[in-house]
């Protein structure tokens, strides 16, 4: 399922990044790659940023670019 559609409090699985490599490079630098859990925090109003975290980061990220990255549900928190 891709990032974008996953609901607030849910924990996943990084599957996959965003295609644009200038993305990659910074998400993988802060430590999000494949096999990495995630928790969305909050969502944005329809079409707003989602607020993630994983460990101790915290990160926003564009709606349009979770829709590029399939995630598996893990469960809620």
């Amino acid at each position: 399922m891709p990032l974008s559609q996953v609901p607030a409090g849910a924990r996943v699985s990084i599957a996959s990044l965003p295609s644009h490599p200038a993305l990659q490079r910074r998400l993988q630098s802060m430590g999000v790659r494949p096999g990495v859990e995630v928790e969305v925090l909050r969502r944005g109003k329809p079409g707003g940023l989602l607020h993630l975290a994983s460990g101790l980061l915290e990160f926003m990220l564009r709606p349009e670019h979770a829709a590029e990255m399939d995630v598996h549900l893990i469960g809620p928190h």
